[in-house]
C-alpha cells in the first residue's frame, strides 16, 4: 500500500496484476461516465508469433464528474473474435467483451474532480486464467479498460469504460494469419488543416487572427506540430506511400504568423501574437519534408464543398478546389503539388458536385468506398466526369472512433489486408491526434508491411490507372445545412459585385484579386472545421459579410450641397457617382418613385477606379414647384444595392408641352364659358329694352273690370 501511495504522489500509477488481489465483478451503474479513460497504443500494437507473450496497457484515468472517486480499480475484459461486421458494430456501439476477464488490482486511494493519473496493465495473452486474454489463435479481439470505484454520496459501481482492439496476427509461440498472396497495396494520406482563424488579410506579412490558438498548435507538444513530427520520423519503408494533404488556408496563415501579426482580443483590441517563433519553424520543417514527396492541395480552408452545392453556391466550389491553392502552396513550399485532386471531407461527395468539381478541371477524387462501392477503377457522373479513388471506409471509421482509435484502424488495416484491393487510409480532415497515436498508426502500419500483410504503395498509381469507360454515381445524399442558406445570400452579392467590375487601366489590381479576400471569408464560413459549432459558423459569415458591406459602400451618390432648379420639363438630374474602389466599376443608378418626375431608364455607367462621374438622369418634369427625389447607384444587374444614396432638393420652373397643352384647354373652357355668360347677359338687356318701348294696347271690355259704383249698385237692388 506504501508502494502505491508513493506512486500516486509521483503521479503515476502501475497496476501489476497478481493472484489473490481484488477481484469485485463489475456493477451496471448510471455512474458510468465520471472517468474518462483515454488509451495509449497498445504493445504491441500487433502482436506477431515471434513476440513475447505479454500486452502492455497503458492510459490516463481522468476523473470527469462533480464527485470525488474512491477506491478506482482497473481491470480488461475481452470479447470473442471480430469479422468485418462485427469491427464495424464495434466501434458504433459497445460490443459484448465479456468472454474474459482479468481481476481487478491495485486500488488508487482516490481522484478528485478534474484530477488525472496514468496507468498501466500488463497481462499475458494466453497463459493461466485471472492473469491472461486467453488468446489461442490469430484476429482481431475487442478489449476494454474498465474502471470500477466509489463516488461519494454513491455505491461502489462502474465508472469509466473505454473500447481498443487488439489485432493478433500471430499467437506468440502458436499459429499466425496466412499471409496473402497479393497483399494490398497502402497509401496513407496525411490531412494538415485547422480552423480558419483569418478575420483580416489585407496585410499578407501582419494579419489579424481570431485568437493565438495556432500558435499552440505548432509549438512543440501541439497538435500541428505532432502530426509533422509523425512525417518526420516516419519508418522509411512508408516515405512513398505517405503523401501530405496541406490546407492552403493553414499555409497561407502559418506564413503570416511569420511576420507581425495581430490578435483580436476579448476587448476587441488587436494585440501582438506570440507564435512567430513556432510558426517560422513549424513552416521551414515542412518545406524541408514535402521536397521530393507527394503532397497536394485540400480545398481551401477545408470547405465542406457537398454542403457549398447543396446551398447552390457553385461559384465558391470553384473558388475551394481551384488551381490556384495548388500554385499557392507551390510558392509557398518550394515544390510542386498534385494538380487536380481533390479530397473532400470525409471523402463524401455527391453527383451534382461532381458536375461542379469537373467544370472547376477537377480530374480525380478521393471518395469514401462506402460511397462509391467496388473495387474497379471508375468515373464520376459521366465517361468525361472525374476518376474516383476510393479511400477505405472502414479504416476511416476506426480513426474517427476517438480514444483507441490507432489500435482499431490497425485492426481494421488487418481485415483488409487480404483484399487484394488498394488500401488507402484516410484520417479525419482536423485529426486530433497525440504525438504517441499519429506515430503509432505508423510504425503499425510498418509492422503490416514487414510482416507481409500489406504492400508499401503510393497515389500516383491510383491517379493514372486506366478507366475503361466504367461510370458510377456515388451513393450519397447530403444532409440539409441550414447555416449555407445564409453563405449563398452573400455568395450571390459577391459574385455580382465581381461581375461589375473591371480592371482599370491605371490600376494593376483585377476585380478577382481585389475582392480575394471576400470570396476566401466566404469559404472559410463554409469550413467543414465548424460542424457542430454554428457559433463558429455565423461567426464567420458575419466578417465576411461585413467585408460585403465594405466594398459596397464603396460606391455611393454624392449628397448634393443645394437645391437643384429645372428650368425644363426635360432638363437632366445630374448626379455625381464617386467610387473610391481601385477597381472600375459598372453600375447602374435610380431615382426613387416621385410624383411630379418621371426619370428614364439609365444605361449602365462606367465609374473609374478611385474617382467620381457625372450621370445625367433624363426626365421629364411633369410638375412645378419644390419636391425631392432620392437617387440610388446599384450592382449592373441591378440586383444588388451599393452605397448610401443620395437625396436631391428641386425646384421646377418647367412649362411643358403637357401643361401648356392643358393651359391653352383651360384658357379655353374659361374663355368660352365667360363669352356664354355675356351672351346671356346681353340677351336679357336687350329683352327688357324692348320690353319697354313697345306701345300700351286697350284691354277688351268683356275683360275690363266694372266701376266700383256700378257694382256696388247692383249689390244693393
Amino acid at each position: 500500500m506504501k508502494r502505491v501511495l508513493a506512486a500516486l504522489a509521483a503521479a503515476a500509477f502501475t497496476v501489476a496484476l497478481s493472484p489473490g488481489a481484488y477481484a469485485a465483478p463489475p456493477q451496471a451503474s448510471d455512474q458510468q461516465n465520471r472517468i474518462r479513460i483515454d488509451v495509449n497504443p497498445l504493445h504491441p500494437q500487433l502482436v506477431t508469433s515471434d513476440q513475447q507473450d505479454t500486452l502492455s496497457v497503458s492510459g490516463t484515468l481522468t476523473n470527469v464528474g462533480d464527485r470525488k472517486v474512491d477506491r478506482l480499480d482497473v481491470r480488461l475484459e475481452r470479447g470473442g473474435k471480430l469479422d468485418e461486421n462485427g469491427l464495424r458494430g464495434a466501434l458504433q456501439k459497445p460490443t459484448p467483451t465479456n468472454e474474459v476477464s482479468t481481476n481487478f488490482l491495485n486500488q488508487v486511494a482516490s481522484l478528485a474532480p478534474g484530477q488525472s493519473v496514468p496507468f498501466t496493465l500488463n497481462v499475458s495473452l494466453h497463459g493461466q486464467a485471472g492473469e491472461s486474454l486467453l488468446i489461442n489463435e490469430p484476429g482481431v479481439y475487442p478489449l476494454v479498460v474498465n474502471a470500477n470505484g466509489t463516488p461519494d454520496y454513491g455505491q461502489r459501481a462502474k465508472v469509466g469504460q473505454s473500447l481498443t482492439l487488439l489485432p493478433v496476427l500471430g499467437v506468440p509461440g502458436g499459429p499466425s494469419l496466412p499471409k496473402p498472396a497479393s497483399p494490398a497495396k497502402l497509401t496513407v494520406l496525411w490531412p494538415l488543416a485547422d480552423r480558419p482563424r483569418v478575420l483580416d488579410e489585407s496585410q499578407p506579412n501582419a494579419p489579424v487572427l481570431t485568437d493565438d490558438d495556432l500558435a499552440t498548435s505548432l509549438a512543440p507538444g501541439g497538435r500541428l506540430d505532432a502530426l509533422l513530427g509523425a512525417l518526420e520520423s516516419a519508418p522509411s519503408g512508408l516515405t512513398g506511400s505517405l503523401c501530405v494533404a496541406v490546407d492552403p488556408d493553414l499555409a497561407v496563415t502559418v506564413r503570416g504568423m511569420t511576420g507581425d501579426y495581430q490578435v483580436r482580443g476579448a476587448d476587441g483590441e488587436n494585440h501582438p501574437g506570440k507564435g512567430q517563433a513556432a510558426a517560422s519553424s513549424w513552416l521551414s520543417r515542412l518545406k524541408q519534408y514535402v521536397q521530393g514527396k507527394c503532397f497536394f492541395a485540400l480545398p481551401f480552408a477545408d470547405a465542406d464543398i457537398t454542403a457549398l452545392n447543396t446551398a447552390n453556391a457553385h461559384g465558391l466550389i470553384g473558388s475551394a478546389v481551384s488551381e490556384g491553392n495548388s500554385n499557392l502552396l507551390k510558392d509557398l513550399l518550394g515544390a510542386s503539388p498534385v494538380q487536380h485532386l481533390v479530397w473532400p471531407i470525409n471523402g463524401q461527395v455527391d453527383a451534382k458536385t461532381v458536375t461542379d468539381l469537373a467544370g472547376a478541371g477537377v480530374q480525380d477524387v478521393l471518395v469514401s468506398g462506402a460511397v462509391v462501392p467496388g473495387a474497379d477503377p471508375v468515373r464520376l457522373g459521366s465517361d468525361k466526369g472525374p476518376r474516383a479513388v476510393r479511400t477505405d471506409d472502414l479504416v476511416a471509421a476506426a480513426l474517427a472512433s476517438g480514444s483507441g482509435s490507432v489500435q482499431a484502424a490497425l485492426a481494421a488495416a488487418q481485415l483488409r489486408a487480404s483484399s487484394g484491393q488498394p488500401l488507402v487510409v484516410a484520417p479525419p480532415h482536423q485529426w486530433t491526434v497525440s504525438s504517441a497515436d499519429a506515430k503509432g498508426l505508423l510504425d503499425g502500419l510498418q509492422s503490416l508491411v514487414s510482416q507481409q500483410y500489406l504492400a508499401a504503395g503510393s497515389l500516383s498509381p491510383l491517379l493514372a490507372g486506366a478507366v475503361a469507360g466504367k461510370v458510377a454515381d456515388p451513393q450519397y445524399t447530403p444532409p440539409y445545412a441550414p447555416n449555407m442558406d445564409a453563405v449563398q445570400e452573400k455568395a450571390s452579392a459577391a459574385t455580382d459585385l465581381i461581375n461589375s467590375m473591371d480592371q482599370d487601366a491605371s490600376l494593376a489590381v483585377t476585380p478577382q484579386a481585389f475582392m480575394a479576400p471576400v470570396v476566401n471569408d466566404l469559404v472559410r464560413s463554409a469550413s467543414g472545421a465548424w460542424a457542430g459549432d454554428e457559433a463558429g459558423a455565423r461567426q464567420s459569415l458575419e466578417h465576411a459579410n461585413e467585408l460585403i458591406d465594405g466594398v459596397r459602400q464603396g460606391v455611393f451618390v454624392v449628397q448634393p450641397t443645394s437645391p437643384i432648379s429645372l428650368a425644363s420639363e426635360d432638363a437632366p438630374l445630374p448626379v455625381r457617382v464617386t467610387n473610391r474602389l481601385p477597381v472600375l466599376v459598372k453600375v447602374k443608378v435610380r431615382l426613387s418613385n416621385t410624383t411630379g418626375i418621371n426619370p428614364d431608364e439609365v444605361p449602365v455607367q462606367l465609374i473609374p477606379a478611385r474617382n467620381s462621374r457625372d450621370v445625367q438622369i433624363p426626365s421629364k418634369v411633369v410638375r412645378t414647384g419644390q419636391f425631392s427625389v432620392d437617387a440610388t447607384v446599384y450592382t449592373q444587374t441591378g440586383n444588388h444595392r451599393l452605397g448610401s444614396s443620395g437625396r436631391f432638393e428641386l425646384s421646377s420652373t418647367a412649362v411643358g408641352v403637357t401643361t401648356l397643352v392643358i393651359t391653352g384647354f383651360a384658357a379655353a373652357a374659361l374663355f368660352a364659358l365667360s363669352g356664354l355668360r355675356i351672351y346671356r347677359r346681353l340677351k336679357a338687356s336687350r329683352a327688357r329694352r324692348a320690353e319697354a318701348a313697345a306701345p300700351v294696347e286697350p284691354v277688351p271690355s268683356e275683360l275690363a273690370p266694372a266701376p266700383v259704383h256700378a257694382k256696388q249698385h247692383v249689390e244693393q237692388s
